[in-house]
């Protein structure tokens, strides 16, 4: 016999048995609180089922396929798992405070729905407060992992269904209201309290309190379902200190609205700030500081429409902790300037904004206020282009004296790394730009070469944007002359990371008279590199009817090759290109071609200038490319000079080594030079002097060192032969006459002259007598006795 026994004022439903194990049947005692409806009803796929719920009466049992429970009642399904076949609906009406769900145990096993029906004052809004439990919005087909799914609906519109642990801390209610908790068979109830209180009346259909997480995040949210005519709904997001939200839309549709100007928005408000509306189909707001308000309101619809066509928006909201760099700050107007901040990398986590608007890309100019702030930016993950406007109207205003190019960089707050600047040069009308630079000479550096310098420097036309050169530090170029009022001068910098870098003049400039070329550049080459030249524009060719001169200087002694490596002349219609070198000092023309011949090296003695023009119609491109290398002049008769010097000093080694044996020579054996009238010959220095010789002729000398006396005349190896003989006197005739012997040269006049040294006629008279043994007494005069004194004296 089954028993029934139960407490009739009883606060909340109980089960009092176990669900016994029947074959063919299951019966439950239930006990229902007052105010709480239980429904059970067969699910939608079994509506055709056997399997009854019958509700046991006094007289006969009341079997059906759903049932409504409002007191305790005695239960019997006609079937042994009617767990599989009903679901069941645990419904509280009219609740105005906490909410607390009560686990049935006897509907453990089935399906079950929690619901709380809720209905505020007219005046008031009812807050469900989830802190305890905290919700994540989900998509209606997506299910929960704990297997708890919450749903809220307002005023019969469902507003979104959730799972726990979410940021999603309150929803706030307007009129009445229903909150759902779904719980699968067999899972137990997580019995979590919900907080339920008043609040002010809201205008809005619902609104969700959303806290984020101080972690990196990432929340969906949906709209509600249906969302009605002029509806609105509201989200309120606190954000945690340093972090930064973005919102991004990831679906919608919008309906066709009466007022087309009230098509739906986002409109964004932040504490202290102007809202911001924004369209569906654009970018919302990112890396937002802050705690901001967002809320979605639908228009009036023009006529009947699909439920696909209705407002529906599935957003996210992204919650990143961030490090700020902030400036803010002004570019002075009197400088026309302006500065670019450029993202390196579009995929990169930097984010830039200006003004609160996020750009990989940034202009700053002159005149403007900016607030500009960085986000997660690494100092080389950002570049910064700088361009400057520096323009001369009159004259008067120019002076000739050359203006350094710098850039100030004042505004040291912006983030990035200088990579370029830009000067615009204008000057007066019909004027010339001169370029030097004042940290040394510049470089001709073309495209396919790599500038080994921390810059690369880029000159320009404004107007048309044609090339001139690209230039490095350290070069031989020293001046640069452009026949235009505009030209723009780019320097790129390879390594840019002392912005102090910018503050050092790279150039120098001014502005000139017009110039008689388009174009001239003032060379100075070196010894140790070859100087590269290339015609303006290269590798492209010239513009028509331009021209362009080299000045090459050279150092004195010094000569140049130059070699034509790359020629390009177009075929003219009228005046052909011309190529031409001319000397410099002595203006002369070492070469001149207005045909398209194969261009041969050239060596140039001294400075010279290198011209070149364009014709008016080219049919191609006029171009070259130049090659100097210099060497000195004076190589080869340096040469020579050294052979020269090389031979004399063997021949002065070989007399000196003559003169050393002659001298020891005469020292062993002292040769004797005697007079003898009587033609007897004998050798000298073998036989004594004749006693007839010494009485007659006291004038007689014993013995006379012709090196001593004569060694200036013996200046070759001819003379020095002629004056060696030693041979006896008395055989040696010589017929003296000046056809038969050379003029001797001038001696210089000692302080004590000797009657051998009067006159050149008496010296050669004497010296010609006395070596040869000839008499002297016919033509000449006779020597004193003092003086023929001396000359032995001398002689010793």
């Amino acid at each position: 016999m089954r028993i029934c026994r139960f407490t009739c004022f009883s606060l909340f439903v109980f089960f009092l048995g176990t669900v016994p194990e029947l074959t063919g049947s299951a019966e439950l005692n239930i006990a229902v609180e007052l105010g709480t409806t239980i429904r059970i009803n067969a699910s939608a796929a079994h509506t055709n089922t056997k399997c009854k719920v019958c509700i046991r009466q006094d007289t006969q049992p009341l079997c059906q396929s759903s049932v409504v429970l409002r007191s305790a009642t005695l239960l019997d399904f006609s079937c042994s798992q009617p767990e599989k076949v009903f679901t069941v609906q645990i419904i509280t009406d009219y609740v105005v405070y906490n909410i607390e769900p009560k686990e049935y145990n006897a509907f453990q096993k089935f399906n079950r729905t929690f619901i709380w029906n809720m209905k505020p004052p007219a005046t008031k809004t009812l807050h469900l407060n989830f802190s305890s439990t905290g919700l994540r919005q989900i998509q209606p087909t997506d299910s929960c992992p704990d297997k708890h799914v919450y749903m809220l609906a307002v005023e019969n519109v469902s507003v979104g269904r959730f799972c726990q642990n979410g940021a999603i801390r309150q929803v706030d209610v307007r009129n009445v209201g229903k909150l759902s908790l779904e719980v699968p068979g067999g899972q137990p109830l997580d019995k979590k309290v919900i907080g339920v209180s008043l609040g002010r009346l809201i205008n809005s259909l619902a609104n969700f309190h959303v806290a984020l997480p101080e972690r990196s995040s990432t929340q969906d949210f949906f709209t509600p379902n249906a969302f009605p005519e002029n509806a609105e709904t509201m989200w309120y997001f606190t954000v945690p200190p340093t972090y930064y939200t973005d919102v991004r839309i990831l679906s919608y549709t919008v309906p066709t609205c009466l007022q087309p100007e009230n098509i739906p928005t986002m409109k964004y408000t932040w504490q202290g700030k102007d809202p911001l509306v924004k369209l569906m189909n654009v970018s919302q707001p990112s890396v937002e500081p802050g705690n901001f308000n967002l809320s979605i309101k639908n228009c009036k619809i023009s006529g009947p429409q699909p439920p696909s066509q209705g407002l529906m928006v599935h957003f996210q909201i992204s919650a990143i902790k961030r490090s700020r760099g902030q400036c803010e700050g002004d570019l002075p107007e009197k400088q026309v300037l302006q500065i670019r901040v450029n993202k390196k990398d579009p995929k990169s986590t930097c984010v830039l904004k200006l003004d609160s608007v996020i750009m990989d890309t940034i202009t700053i100019a002159s005149g403007n206020h900016f607030v500009l702030n960085s986000f997660d930016c690494n100092k080389d993950e950002v570049e910064l282009t700088v361009n400057q406007t520096i323009e001369c109207k009159e004259w008067r205003d120019c002076a000739s004296t050359p203006f350094p190019l710098t850039f100030n960089y004042e505004q040291q707050c912006i983030p990035g790394l200088l990579k370029t600047i830009i000067w615009h040069l204008h000057g007066p009308q019909n004027s010339a730009v001169e370029l030097q630079s004042p940290a040394g000479d510049l470089r001709y550096c073309p495209p396919e070469d790599k500038c080994n310098s921390i810059i690369l420097l880029n000159v320009s036309h404004v107007n048309s944007g044609i090339t001139i050169g690209q230039f490095c530090p350290k070069g031989t170029i020293q001046k640069i002359q452009i026949r235009e009022s505009k030209i723009a001068i780019t320097a790129s910098a390879m390594s840019f990371n002392d912005r102090n870098l910018a503050t050092k003049p790279f150039l120098t400039y001014s502005f000139t008279q017009d110039i008689s070329e388009h174009y001239i550049f003032t060379v100075a080459p070196k010894m140790d590199n070859p100087t590269m030249l290339a015609t303006p524009g290269w590798p492209s060719g010239m513009k028509a009817s331009s021209t362009v001169s080299w000045i090459v200087n050279l150092e004195p002694q010094i000569k140049s090759n130059l070699k034509f490596r790359n020629v390009s002349q177009p075929k003219c219609k009228e005046v052909h290109t011309n190529i031409a070198v001319q000397t410099i000092r002595s203006q002369t023309t070492l070469y001149s071609t207005k045909t398209d011949v194969k261009i041969k090296d050239l060596l140039v003695p001294e400075s010279f200038y290198l011209n070149m023009t364009n014709c008016k119609s080219p049919t191609g491109a006029f171009r070259a490319m130049m090659e100097i290398t210099l060497e000195n002049s004076t190589n080869k008769l340096l040469g020579i000079i050294l052979g020269i010097v090389g031979v004399v000093l063997v021949i002065v080694t070989a007399v000196g080594i003559w003169f050393f044996l002659r001298k020891k020579k005469s020292n062993k054996a002292p040769p004797v030079s005697v007079y003898n009238p009587g033609e007897h010959a004998f050798l000298p220095g073998l036989h004594g002097i004749p006693k007839a010789q010494e009485e007659e002729d006291p004038h007689t000398y014993m013995y006379i060192d012709e090196t001593l006396i004569y060694s200036h005349l013996l200046k070759d190896d001819d003379e020095k032969k002629e004056h060696e003989a030693t041979a006896d006197v008395s055989d040696l005739k010589l017929d003296y006459s000046p056809l038969n012997n050379p003029a001797l040269p001038e001696r210089p006049v000692r302080n004590r002259e000797n009657l051998v040294t009067k006159s050149k006629a008496l010296i050669d008279n004497e010296f010609y007598g006395y070596v040869q043994g000839q008499s002297s007494t016919s033509d000449a005069p006779k020597i004193s006795e003092e003086e023929g004194n001396y000359e032995t004296r001398l002689s010793v």
